[in-house]
C-alpha cells in the first residue's frame, strides 16, 4: 500500500466518523425536542385537570329524582 492510499483511507474513515457523529447529534436533538413537547403537553393536561370547572358545571352529577 502506498502512502497516498493509506492517507485516502484515513480521510474516508474520518469523513464517515464525522457523518455518523452528525447523524447521532441530529437524532438526539430531535429526541430532545420530542421530549420537550411531551413535557409541555403533560404539564398542560395536569394544569387543566387541577383547574376548577366553570361556574354552573359543578363537580358532581345529581341523579336524584
Amino acid at each position: 500500500m502506498s502512502v497516498s492510499n493509506i492517507a485516502a483511507a484515513a480521510v474516508a474513515s474520518q469523513q464517515n466518523q464525522i457523518a455518523q457523529a452528525m447523524q447521532v447529534a441530529m437524532l438526539r436533538a430531535g429526541h430532545e425536542q420530542e421530549e420537550a413537547l411531551v413535557d409541555m403537553l403533560a404539564e398542560a393536561a395536569q394544569a387543566s385537570a387541577k383547574a376548577t370547572p366553570p361556574t354552573g358545571l359543578g363537580n358532581r352529577l345529581d341523579i336524584s329524582v
